[in-house]
């Protein structure tokens, strides 16, 4: 019986957690509104995730919140790929964890498409910085979008926010602005207000 069906009636992390426990080789397809998502296995085992144009734990997060659409098992299909080195339940832990993350910086930090910049004059002046926040910190120019620093970083947008987060919250950095993207001006032109979400 091949294993396929819809995102509706079934939970993503259920159909992983089959593909595991039955130790299945093949890859795990999975198409909607947002275009096709691929998950190889080997032996049961997660080996790459792949969804517009990301892999890994980054493509993974993605799969894993994503409530509309089918699925299908494809046995013995092979890809020469690996990004993801880790059992599936730490993955699921992992994804969930970051997503629960996620909306907490959302607060702050609502798209991925956010311009930070510096406080003229921060309240507190002795913040201790460990390495990865001097990074991050030394790339913001006030112009640069979250989207834009995790590229020139070589970072995940995921990581970039999560530092910036820290970083607004100590009161170094503040939300300068949110840039449109072209597709989002001409859907919302005209209009005035609006929530922009970050890209799923």
């Amino acid at each position: 019986m091949p294993l396929s069906g819809n995102l509706e009636d079934f939970e993503i992390t259920d159909v992983l957690q089959v593909i595991h426990l039955s130790k299945k080789d093949g890859v795990l397809h999975l198409f909607s509104q947002n275009g096709e998502a691929m998950m190889y296995f080997k032996n049961g085992i997660l080996l790459h995730a792949e969804m517009e144009n990301t892999d890994g734990m980054k493509a993974v997060k993605k799969i894993i919140t994503t409530k509309k659409g089918t699925f299908k098992f494809v046995p013995g299909e092979n890809l020469d790929k690996t990004s993801i080195q880790m059992p599936i339940q730490n993955v699921i832990i992992e994804a969930a964890r970051q997503i629960d993350e996620w909306k907490q910086i959302e607060n702050v930090i609502p798209s991925v498409n956010v311009v930070v910049d510096f406080v003229e004059e921060p309240e507190e002046s002795n913040i201790e910085l460990d390495s990865m926040e001097w990074k991050v910190l030394a790339a913001v120019d006030g112009k640069r979008t979250v989207e834009k620093l995790a590229s020139i970083l070589g970072m995940e947008e995921f990581a970039v926010a999560r530092v910036l987060y820290g970083l607004i919250s100590s009161g170094l950095l503040k939300v300068k602005k949110v840039v449109k993207k072209e597709k989002e001006e001409k859907e919302n032109e005209g209009k005035r207000g609006g929530f922009f979400r970050r890209r799923r």
